[in-house]
């Protein structure tokens, strides 16, 4: 074949082609924040601010630890389902499991409380004291799930399921912060138990459901 001959051939393999805009992942990130204020704004204008939060009194340490734990859990694996959809080979994803370990610092805090107070964690378990925090938790990440699972879904990622985990994962832990500012309850069983249940089941959700949305 002569140098002309691979020339047209080349020509003709790629002569319909065109440059595809760069993917960035700050524009990822805009989404991610994006839905994350929407899901806040969404719900603090249906159901309002908890009280202290709404007259200008902090948290108390133990629910502020919480949250601001439950945040790096929810930025760690938005930014690991970010960088699943981004070209490369041998790519770190595992960040975010860290972050998920550290998390169960909190399930583990409820559960010693628990095993002092019987009577309160019971009463934490009624569904009647959560339930409703669980659904409004997980229906409030459902815009960083969206984003993220937009983001991927043009990428076609190399494991889907991972790449469900991580937007599951990252929308549970959003909800679980924008609930966090609406619930006034300052009970680590009831955070551990329902706000978690939010971030475990948005998780599985993500795994099950989106997962095969993302195969190539």
């Amino acid at each position: 074949m002569t140098d002309a001959s691979i020339d047209e051939l080349i020509e003709g393999l790629t002569g319909d082609l065109q440059p595809l805009k760069p993917r960035r992942i700050a524009r990822g990130s805009l989404w991610v924040a994006a839905g994350w204020l929407a899901g806040a704004a969404a719900l603090l204008w249906v159901a309002g601010m908890r009280h202290d939060l709404a007259a200008g009194i902090m948290m108390p340490p133990l629910p502020m630890l919480a949250f601001w734990t439950i945040v790096a859990l929810g930025v760690a694996a938005a930014w690991s389902a970010l960088r699943m959809g981004l070209p490369g080979v041998g790519r770190d994803y595992s960040g975010w499991y860290w972050a998920g370990l550290a998390a169960l610092a909190l399930p583990l805090t409820a559960l010693v409380i628990g095993f002092g107070d019987h009577r309160a964690a019971m009463e934490a378990a009624r569904p009647e004291n959560g339930l409703r925090c669980m659904i409004e938790g997980a229906m409030s990440g459902l815009g960083v799930g969206l984003a993220l699972f937009a983001w991927l879904k043009r990428a076609a990622p190399t494991s889907p399921a991972r790449a469900g985990w991580a937007i599951g994962i990252a929308a549970g832990a959003a909800g679980a912060t924008i609930i966090a500012l609406h619930c006034a309850s300052n009970d680590m069983m009831h955070i551990a138990l329902w706000h978690g249940l939010a971030v475990a089941l948005s998780g599985i959700a993500g795994r099950v459901l989106l997962a095969p949305l993302l195969r190539w």
